[in-house]
């Protein structure tokens, strides 16, 4: 089984829910909820399919979120 990914906590799980909920931008939409779905312990191959994005944008997705925050 894979191994959980690391977070950075930037936000709680409700904030990125909220923010993922509240985008307007179909892309910006599917980082925010990758991002949720990783915090909610959903492996990043899951969670990329869950939202239609390949597994290396998502992972670099996530590298940004760690090291950016809500900018990454």
């Amino acid at each position: 089984m894979p191994r959980p990914l690391h977070l950075e906590p930037h936000f709680s799980a409700d904030k990125l829910k909220a923010r993922y909920r509240a985008s307007q931008d179909p892309l910006e939409s599917r980082r925010w909820h990758l991002v949720w779905l990783v915090h909610t312990q959903t492996t990043l191959t899951d969670a990329a399919k869950a939202v239609g994005l390949n597994y290396d944008y998502a992972r670099d997705v996530v590298r940004d979120y760690n090291r950016d925050g809500a900018d990454g």
